[in-house]
């Protein structure tokens, strides 16, 4: 065998040892997921004046409040179905007060946190109930994923109306 067929053989060799060590690669993408998105979405939810909470681009669309409180809600539900835990109460509606919802949402990240490295991956084909059907736990990680950009993307764009330069946006022009 030449060199450079052994270092290669030595290398994929390494690699799959750690791979092998990565118990649970999809628990570790999803807390990569969400430390970038809880770092967006506080950083916007801190961003956006109080007063400009109750905002809606038109009138039949959602509040920032409103997706702050709905993300949350969705971080206890999503990640308490990976786990099998029962989800805390999202107490603070979107009436909430701008620390209120603050405080809510980054408690619902460390909830995930917490939940998402329970998530066995022997188990992502088992079914669970979400809104009346069943879906498995595998389609839940995704959509957990899935909901991080859409949520950001619905802050983002209120805060853009309402002429707050989003965080992530903040971060590439710096």
């Amino acid at each position: 065998m030449s060199k450079i067929a052994t270092a290669l053989t030595g290398m994929l060799l390494v690699a799959g040892v750690a791979s092998a060590q990565t118990a649970n690669p999809i628990a570790d993408g999803l807390l990569l997921e969400l430390k970038s998105h809880q770092q967006n979405m506080v950083s916007a939810a801190e961003a956006m004046p109080a007063e400009k909470y109750g905002f809606k681009p038109t009138p039949e669309m959602t509040s920032l409040a409103d997706i702050l409180y709905h993300a949350a809600q969705a971080n206890h539900m999503l990640c308490a179905m990976l786990s099998g835990a029962t989800p805390p109460e999202t107490a603070v509606k979107a009436t909430g007060t701008k620390p209120e919802l603050v405080d809510q949402l980054t408690a619902s990240f460390a909830f995930c946190a917490q939940e998402i490295p329970k998530l066995d991956p022997a188990t992502l084909g088992a079914e669970v109930s979400m809104f009346g059907r069943k879906v498995t736990k595998g389609w839940v990680a995704l959509h957990t994923a899935l909901d991080y950009g859409d949520h950001y993307a619905q802050v983002a764009t209120r805060l853009r109306l309402a002429g707050v330069i989003p965080p992530s946006a903040q971060r590439r022009s710096q």
